[in-house]
């Protein structure tokens, strides 16, 4: 009798942005007119102080609040390790090839799927028809991809990162379209770290003390 291979529960993926977001979801003139300060003397500080915080709350949520494009990196699809076969069937087929035809992606909301690539064993890529395949479903948080009534996962042999989604999520492209929420909540951890400069203050402590944490939490996709 032949042993199969451990299940991965847990696969590697590597997420690269490709395309950042073009603007923040709160202008420099908001932040200034909150902290009711006159001139530009701390404009570059206040600007690099929005981008982290947004930076920060995204990374720690798996949001995006502008809309920004990014690549997934998969080895394999999900529960589809390599087949168990020693001629004789001892078990379900679905406990060989695993049941599962959605695969979420974990940067959220997601708007569109721009591109699915997969790579053989040489390394040559091919393009997959995504709109013949799967289903992008926008609706749920994270979005996924579910397989078509009668489609296959593509044929993916690379042994690592054989597998590449490209994808943009995002509220919008303004920071009108962003709850305003979280626009608040970056806007505190502004105005927490501009009072604490110098105090050695980082996003994280402004996080956790300025109030955005209890606000972003609202939106946090809770994984069991």
């Amino acid at each position: 009798m032949s042993l199969r291979p451990a299940r991965l529960l847990h696969e590697y993926r590597g997420s690269v942005i490709v395309t950042p977001p073009a603007v923040e979801p709160v202008t420099l003139a908001e932040v200034t007119a909150l902290l009711l300060i006159d001139g530009n003397a701390d404009d570059a500080l206040l600007a690099d102080m929005i981008a982290e915080a947004r930076e920060f709350i995204e990374h720690i949520s798996g949001l995006a609040m502008i809309t920004q494009v990014w690549r997934l990196s998969l080895d394999h699809w999900p529960m589809t390790r390599g087949a168990w076969w020693d001629g004789v069937r001892e078990t379900a087929i679905s406990e060989l090839t695993g049941s599962h035809a959605s695969l979420h992606l974990p940067i959220w909301p997601l708007q569109a799927v721009n591109s699915v690539t997969v790579f053989n064993a040489a390394g040559t890529s091919s393009a997959v028809d995504v709109a013949a395949t799967f289903d992008a479903d926008t609706y749920q948080r994270p979005g996924r991809l579910t397989l078509r009534n009668g489609a296959t996962w593509p044929t993916a042999l690379r042994d690592s990162n054989a597998i590449q989604i490209q994808y943009a999520a995002g509220y919008g492209g303004s920071g009108v379209t962003v709850p305003a929420p979280l626009r608040r909540a970056v806007k505190q951890m502004v105005s927490h770290m501009y009072a604490h400069r110098g105090d050695g203050c980082d996003a994280g402590d402004a996080y956790a003390d300025s109030g955005a944490a209890a606000i972003v939490g609202r939106y946090k996709v809770i994984k069991i």
